[in-house]
């Protein structure tokens, strides 16, 4: 039921290491973080390189031109960008699914992977720049490769095992053996050591780490650092004083920033420094190697709610213009309200789109909104700078929002009473004192569901009788009955397998949306039942990573919402200031 402040999925951090994950065109901040000082590393400038809005990944770059691999409407290709006058090329003819990986230390060659076959055994070639044919790297295949700086050695990732070989794929040997999936493998400058990302689909977490190239001292990078369980994707600039990396905030904005480190080789234990810091997103930086700039990918953030038609198998606008996020419906059907996307406001309107009132308004963010059961007023989750999330109630006609019940504890999950009267509610997942308490919204007392110690993730049955929540390691399904007061496991799972789940209007069964186990696909569970069976499987869609995930929502006719990702990648120039 890992659905709402649990953390966002690691499919969501790993896409971050492609691109920066949620970005605004309109307005840059160059701002320092606070800990900042006038001698530190920090961005003067910003540029904005393309405007296509073809989706990107992998920049390389020979200083004149910029390499990116570009996904249109199908498939991997690589052009080449002139930095001069943006002039595009595809220089990719050669093979139909390709990205670029690297550049020759002569800036003639590319290093690029074919996209073909199983997960994580793409071949290794050689693409030339200008004239020449593609040449396969021995008989090596994986899914990250790099060359040395003296082009001698060519180190690629398999799962989780990094291999050095020499720079034409032979002679490959196991070098390291991760604990966690390796990606974003990179040599420092002087060769010596390689410089990587782990991520840990188990904890939702990406990290740091370097190995010595004999296998040597391996070692996080951040070790201690309050974000370095975020950080991913770095590079050295061309004189090793810095590791240029990015963190993503798997908070309500999802912000990708840039961070500098200082080589700890030339100035001891050296603190990260932040470059970026919003509300523009970038992520996959590559350093210039006069040191003074850095090229990023950047997302324009667009989410567009669909509606699943089965006998169609289509997607269907709603709210058309509309970039939305957690739909709810009010029960009548003729009102909904949404979060907008990226800035996280509260609206409503009528079910045609006519009639809209924002409800909330920067710097509080809102998430999850669920109308009362006669329409009157919506419960939101409220967060606010330097603030616990607090569940909030605001009128279908606007006006102030009231806390339902002020207290330290991060409040989550909304769950209205069939009568409106009461709300169920439970708690972030990192909260102390974790259970599942209820809410007389006019006496103001609240009582605690019985045997609710350490479950979140609550969902009360329509009917009442029963209560739905989680465990505190994500893989069992939980149920209360009223009627006899015990809660009994009711479905055992992978963690993340349960996800933005809803009870059926009947309260016969709890539907939801399953990321992790086989295909992407939504389930259900029938009460008095152990066994989930699947309802159709998602195909088609390729949906937006919201901050708690990929959000799903079910309309009272029992249809289903989603949110396309509209996003958009562009390329941007970063000017620094390097001490």
């Amino acid at each position: 039921m890992r659905n709402t402040g649990e953390g966002v999925s690691l499919l969501f951090v790993l896409r971050a290491a492609l691109f920066a994950a949620l970005a605004s065109t309109a307005v840059f901040c160059a701002e320092p973080a606070k800990e900042s000082t006038a001698n530190s590393p920090k961005v003067t400038a910003v540029i904005q390189i393309t405007h296509d809005g073809i989706s990107k990944a992998n920049l390389v770059s020979d200083e004149s031109n910029l390499y990116v691999t570009e996904s249109p409407a199908f498939g991997h290709l690589v052009t080449k960008l002139s930095l001069r006058n943006a002039e595009r090329v595809v220089i990719s003819g050669a093979f139909p699914d390709v990205q670029a990986l690297d550049i020759s230390s002569d800036r003639t060659k590319l290093l690029v992977s074919r996209l073909q076959g199983a997960a994580g055994e793409n071949e290794f070639w050689t693409l030339p720049i200008n004239a020449g044919l593609p040449q396969r790297l021995a008989d090596s295949t994986g899914r990250y490769a790099t060359w040395s700086p003296d082009n001698k050695r060519l180190a690629f990732v398999k799962g989780s095992t990094i291999f050095l070989a020499n720079a034409d794929g032979s002679a490959a040997r196991e070098l390291y053996t991760a604990n966690g999936s390796v990606f974003s493998p990179r040599f420092s400058p002087d060769g010596k050591h390689i410089r990587f990302s782990i991520g840990n689909t188990v904890q939702n977490t990406t990290s740091i780490w370097e190995v010595g190239i004999n296998g040597s001292h391996s070692h996080a990078v951040l070790e201690g650092w309050e974000h370095a369980s975020a950080a991913c994707c770095g590079n050295w600039t061309a004189n090793g004083a810095y590791y240029i990396f990015q963190v993503t905030q798997t908070s309500l904005s999802n912000l990708t920033t840039l961070w500098a480190i200082a080589d700890p080789n030339s100035s001891g234990k050296a603190t990260p420094l932040q470059l970026t810091k919003g509300p523009i997103s970038f992520g996959n930086a590559l350093p210039s190697r006069d040191n003074r700039r850095v090229w990023a990918l950047g997302v324009q953030p667009t989410g567009e709610a669909v509606r699943y038609d089965p006998g169609q198998q289509k997607f269907i606008p709603l709210l058309s213009g509309v970039s939305a996020t957690d739909l709810d419906y009010s029960a009548d059907g003729k009102w909904v309200t949404y979060i907008s996307v990226p800035d996280g406001v509260l609206w409503r309107c009528k079910a045609d789109g006519t009639e809209k009132l924002q409800l909330t308004s920067p710097p509080e963010r809102a998430a999850l909104p669920h109308w009362s059961p006669l329409g009157d007023r919506i419960a939101y989750v409220s967060f606010r700078p330097d603030k616990p999330s607090q569940i909030y109630l605001v009128s279908l006609s606007g006006g102030d929002a009231q806390a339902i019940l002020p207290e330290k504890r991060g409040q989550i999950d909304a769950n209205w009473s069939s009568d409106g009267t009461r709300i169920m509610f439970g708690y972030l997942h990192d909260a102390e004192d974790l259970n599942i308490e209820i809410l007389d919204l006019k006496s103001r007392k609240t009582n605690v569901v019985p045997g609710s110690r350490n479950l979140f993730s609550p969902r009360w049955s329509p009917d009442g009788r029963y209560v739905a929540a989680l465990s505190p390691d994500f893989t069992k399904v939980l149920l209360f009955d009223y009627k006899t007061n015990k809660w009994s496991v009711w479905l055992s799972e992978p963690a993340g397998g349960v996800s933005y789940p809803v009870w059926s209007a009947d309260s016969k069964y709890i539907y939801f949306d399953d990321l992790v186990s086989d295909e992407e696909s939504i389930r259900r569970i029938k009460v008095g039942e152990n066994r989930a069976e699947r309802v159709f499987k998602l195909e088609g869609i390729e949906r937006y990573p919201g901050p708690f995930g990929l959000w799903s929502g079910r309309m009272g006719d029992g249809s289903w919402m989603f949110v396309r990702d509209r996003s958009t990648q562009e390329v941007y120039q970063l000017t620094l200031e390097l001490p």
